[in-house]
């Protein structure tokens, strides 16, 4: 309790610098743009689009203020269905609101000074989509699919891709994006673009998610019933982000429903669910509650000859309020578990299921829990709109037996981010700063590790200033930005400039668009494993050790995107890493989990390329639309006397997703192919002693040990599976009825996960799995 509370005081303390940190790094600026822009009291715009049929909120909808022929302002609705336009100067206008296949919405507006409108539009569908009205949506927004490593998530995206159960979630989406490397279908450990796990950051409504993403690695901590939308970067990030030096997740969770109840329950051995949301004030306070769970361990025992050891579930909670005409009050809960064997499926030597082993010497199990809440303040008088989060993070990681686990991990952060931005007519300008502190911890007991416990404490401070500026009549987009790093425990800092930008040669309505984005990064949170060991999930988060430079790297991308038909896209992009001061473990010939680091550099660079199809009219009458992606890329580690190419560098990957509609029924198909990934070959076997003075060597067996050859000298075979999926779906009213049949590994292709080199035995990826789930929904 002591040492709580005095973590506290330190934290607080240090928070108190934090809104003087913001306002001295903001100020000048802000003050600079008011003097030049102040103005009177100028009027708002708020309100619901919802569907006209079932009242179901339109999440996506373009919203529009015209006068005369002129837009004057635009938006998007969120997951509620809600929009806010602010600084609108009184006069007539026209609001229109669209949404594909439904009939436009139009309202005649006519605002007063300091006015706030209130409206609430409901749309009607229509058979044929409005393609001019998605068009005109894009170039208001500026919103492209891919744009130099960043790619904008929405719920009707996730949906898309199959996955066992009845509804999306994000990791199956994000295994379609080209860069993304996977290990396996289990372990929930996810590269990108060359970058290790550890370098990737998860926010979920602004807090870090550690370990996101489920033991099945279909699986996350973000379905698609909650989220409202994501940023994924696979690089090139913009300042407003810090800590990491590989790729963002950027997740924020939808709000709960503040016009009526409303919510879903599904049934599937893979995974089950139970979704509850509904206003507590109507129109004004919402919250939404969920909670997963799966069934696998229960339901699919010896299921082909294998078992399948995998429990997980998660339960999430959000409150979220509209306080008076400024204001908005989020408040987030997250809570995940996971626990599997990942040897669960081994294989002899000649191939032959072993359905019968049990050893739970080989689990591995990790929590997160995350609490937090953000505050939004929107001037009615200014253009300025305020964000102030902060909250909790907390993941705990085993491996080994539940009760005796022969490794732990814990890694707990508490932080809080103000940001403040200037809306202009064209652009925006945008500081802000975070304070975080983290307190890590690891215990290691293992037969070839030394008892090894440790913890250690990190406090980090960011702040940024960024702008977005549109140039050249509309053709371009630039977002220079800087980012500063500093460990105040240390009295380190760093400067970190960053650019991206966006250009339209022909205009925003135009069929091309070329990207570009360029940065460095610095990072001094390092995850240990065991890099050998491809099958070991564990992870022991650690600061970068005294006297080394925290790691770092500079992110180069270029992109080109071209609308080849009004239902077919296409997007090429080129990226460029290089990392120094990586914190690697010093390789040994010897099987064990390492503490010892040494210094090391990268570099990761390739290409992909991607074609994406949207509402192509098929056979009788039916709809397609998918995508198919190619990804080459290599990653080359300096380490001490080596030079390898570390366990998630795949050369060649190939997706390909097609989603097939008719009516009611819909058909999803997915395939995936990898070359091999890098493992470290057995070099031969010796005998262990511990050498104590009871120990006689010549009566004792000692233990048998791997020696292992040169790190990462081997190649795994390839990698392709194929999933199908059959959907209906049918609407009565508000209730709606789903059930998805389908299979996992179509062709039972024996993917290896990894290989026993003690025991010569295998342990394959997941062989056919069949499933079938029901959803009952009442929107």
């Amino acid at each position: 309790m002591e040492a709580d509370r005095h973590r506290w005081l330190t934290f607080t303390g240090a928070l108190t610098r934090l809104p003087h940190l913001a306002w001295r790094f903001g100020l000048p600026v802000l003050l600079l743009l008011m003097g030049h822009n102040a103005q009177a009291q100028q009027s708002v715009v708020r309100g619901f689009v919802t569907d006209a049929s079932n009242e179901q909120p339109l999440q996506g909808a373009t919203v529009v203020l015209r006068a005369a022929d002129t837009i004057v302002s635009g938006t998007v609705t969120d997951g509620d269905g809600y929009f806010v336009i602010n600084r609108i100067p009184p006069g007539f206008y026209d609001l229109v609101i669209s949404f594909v296949g439904f009939a436009p919405g139009t309202e005649s507006l006519v605002l007063s000074d300091g006015q706030i409108r209130d409206v609430r539009v409901a749309l009607a569908m229509q058979a044929a989509a409005i393609e001019e009205l998605v068009v005109e949506a894009d170039a208001i927004g500026g919103i492209t699919t891919v744009a130099a490593g960043l790619e904008t998530v929405l719920p009707k995206a996730i949906n898309r891709v199959p996955v066992p159960g009845v509804s999306g979630d994000l990791a199956s989406y994000l295994q379609t994006v080209p860069g993304v490397t996977v290990q396996g279908d289990r372990g929930g450990q996810f590269f990108v673009r060359g970058g290790a796990v550890d370098q990737n950051l998860a926010l979920l409504d602004g807090l870090p998610v550690y370990m996101p993403f489920h033991v099945l690695s279909s699986y996350s901590a973000f379905p698609e019933e909650l989220v409202d939308r994501a940023a994924f970067y696979t690089g090139g990030f913009g300042a407003r982000y810090g800590g990491r030096t590989s790729s963002i997740l950027d997740v924020t969770a939808r709000n709960g429903n503040k016009q009526h109840l409303a919510g879903s329950i599904s049934v599937a051995p893979f995974l089950s669910a139970i979704t509850v949301e509904g206003p507590l004030v109507e129109g004004r306070v919402s919250a939404v509650f969920s909670a997963r769970q799966s069934f696998v361990e229960e339901l699919l025992p010896n299921l082909l000859g294998q078992r399948m050891p995998y429990r997980f579930g998660d339960r999430f909670g959000k409150i979220h309020a509209l306080l008076g005409s400024s204001h908005e009050l989020s408040l987030t809960f997250l809570d995940t578990n996971d626990r599997g064997d990942i040897a669960g499926s081994k294989k002899s030597v000649f191939g032959d299921a072993q359905a019968a082993i049990v050893n739970d010497s080989t689990e591995v199990a990790w929590t997160n829990k995350v609490i937090g809440g953000t505050w939004i303040y929107r001037s009615n008088r200014i253009p300025i709109v305020s964000r102030l989060t902060a909250g909790r993070s907390q993941m705990t990681n085993a491996f080994g037996p539940n009760r005796a686990p022969e490794r732990t991990a814990s890694v707990e952060s508490m932080e809080a981010g103000l940001r403040m931005s200037w809306l202009l007519d064209k652009g925006d300008v945008s500081v802000g700063s975070m304070l975080r502190r983290t307190d890590l911890g690891y215990t290691l007991d293992d037969l070839f590790t030394e008892f090894t416990t440790s913890q250690e404490v990190l406090t980090e401070l960011h702040g940024y200033a960024e702008t977005t500026l549109d140039l050249v009549q509309d053709h371009l987009t630039v977002n220079p930005g800087v980012h500063v790093y500093a460990l105040i425990d240390r009295g380190q800092s760093w400067i970190e400039p960053r650019m991206r930008l966006s250009l339209w040669p022909t205009g925003r309505e135009g069929r091309h668009q070329l990207n570009a984005s360029w940065g460095i990064y610095h990072q001094a949170l390092t995850g240990l494993t065991d890099e050998r060991d491809l099958g070991n999930l564990f992870t022991a988060w650690i600061t970068t050790p005294e006297g080394q430079e925290a790691m770092q790297s500079v992110h180069g991308i270029l992109g080109w995107n071209v609308q080849i038909q009004p239902w077919l896209s296409g997007a090429l992009e080129t990226f460029y890493k290089n990392y120094d001061h990586i914190s690697a473990p010093v390789f040994s010939p010897f099987p064990r989990f390492t503490t010892t680091l040494q210094e090391a550099s990268g570099t990761a660079y390739g290409a992909d390329v991607r074609l994406s199809l949207e509402n192509r009219p098929f056979l009788q009458e039916s709809v397609l639309d998918g995508s198919i992606s190619y990804t080459w890329s290599t990653v080359e580690y300096q380490a001490g006397p080596y030079t390898y190419h570390p366990a998630h560098d795949r050369r060649h990957q190939l997706s390909a997703v097609v989603h097939a509609q008719k009516g009611d029924v819909g058909m999803i198909i997915q395939w995936q192919y990898g070359s091999g990934l890098p493992f470290t070959e057995s070099g031969g076997f010796d005998v262990w002693y511990r050498l104590t003075p009871d120990v006689d060597v010549a009566t004792e067996a000692g233990v048998d040990r791997i020696v292992y050859a040169e790190p990462f000298g081997g190649r795994q075979p390839t990698y392709a599976r194929l999933d199908i999926w059959l959907e209906r779906q049918v609407e009565r009213g508000r209730y709606v009825s789903t059930i998805r049949a389908g299979a996992l590994n179509l062709i039972n292709r024996a993917n290896l996960f990894y290989y026993d080199l003690f025991t010569f035995s295998r342990v394959d990826q997941l062989p056919f799995l069949p499933s079938v789930g029901f959803k009952l929904e009442l929107r």
